[in-house]
């Protein structure tokens, strides 16, 4: 963990937070856009390229987010409050913004550019998606990157395939690879 100083004077607020598991790729981005009642802050928004394999590990890049706002985002931090302050940690980071600076919301996207090249291990497999992006697209022949295991898996043909749209927090019975009927909606075709 990373400590940080406490956060200055005044009143914070959570405007956002850094906590998903997501398996970022070498040339994937993380775009953080800040707003205020007025719209997008463009000025205090930017974009973080994943430049190695290492920072796009899940435990990694939010970490790495959290950083990067805490030295270049006047009036924006992020990270853990603790008895001895602000931690920077591996996961569980939220972005905070002093109230009197009238942000109030921290959105974090993803921007998954990368596919398999030569210097990543995925068996030139190539995928449409990171589960559980755009879920409601998913349709037979969809192949998606499942990040819990590192595998990709197709959505199988109708009437299956309708499976393959369940979103996991309304129903995980069939996220790829790790709910209880994922096999009934999914073929694994990346080890």
């Amino acid at each position: 963990m990373f400590m940080h100083t406490s956060l200055a004077c005044g009143t914070w607020s959570t405007i956002g937070c850094l906590n998903h598991h997501t398996q970022l790729f070498i040339g994937d981005v993380v775009s953080v856009t800040f707003s205020d009642t007025q719209g997008v802050l463009v000025d205090l928004s930017f974009n973080y390229k994943i430049t190695s394999l290492e920072q796009g590990e899940p435990h990694a890049w939010p970490r790495l987010v959290a950083e990067y706002i805490n030295v270049h985002v006047p009036l924006v931090s992020a990270g853990r409050m603790t008895d001895q302050g602000l931690v920077v940690a591996y996961r569980g980071n939220k972005i905070f913004a002093l109230e009197s600076s009238g942000i109030n919301q921290a959105r974090v996207d993803f921007h998954c550019v990368a596919k398999c090249d030569s210097s990543t291990q995925c068996n030139n497999q190539e995928y449409d998606y990171i589960y559980p992006q755009c879920c409601e697209k998913y349709n037979a022949g969809t192949k998606v990157l499942q990040p819990k295991t590192g595998y990709i898996y197709q959505c199988k043909a109708w009437p299956f395939s309708q499976f393959c749209r369940t979103a996991s927090d309304k129903d995980p019975s069939f996220e790829p690879g790790v709910g209880k009927s994922w096999a009934m909606a999914w073929t694994q075709v990346s080890k």
